[in-house]
């Protein structure tokens, strides 16, 4: 008998200890197929308004190079999370 009750407790504490490592590091909200979709959409979208409103302005050479600065730009910035967040999870 006590060796069942000692199975029982390895049992739970192990379930504990599991409890407590999907707590560390939640579950993702959306999938990353999802998610760099939604980015590139954003960041062609970005790049387009910002060519669309600047090429009138200042012309088209910088126009163009402004807006793709501006949509690489989301792309960066998405890429840095990643390292960081790859950095902080150890």
């Amino acid at each position: 008998m006590a060796s069942k009750r000692t199975k029982k407790g390895k049992k739970s504490e192990q379930q504990g200890e599991e409890k407590q490592q999907q707590q560390l590091h939640p579950t993702p909200w959306i999938s990353m197929n999802s998610g760099l979709k939604i980015i590139a959409i954003t960041s062609i979208g970005m790049a387009v308004l910002t060519m669309w409103q600047l090429i009138p302005q200042i012309g088209w050479l910088e126009g163009i190079l402004y807006g793709l600065l501006f949509g690489g730009m989301i792309w960066a910035i998405f890429f840095g999370m990643q390292l960081f967040f790859k950095f902080t999870r150890r």
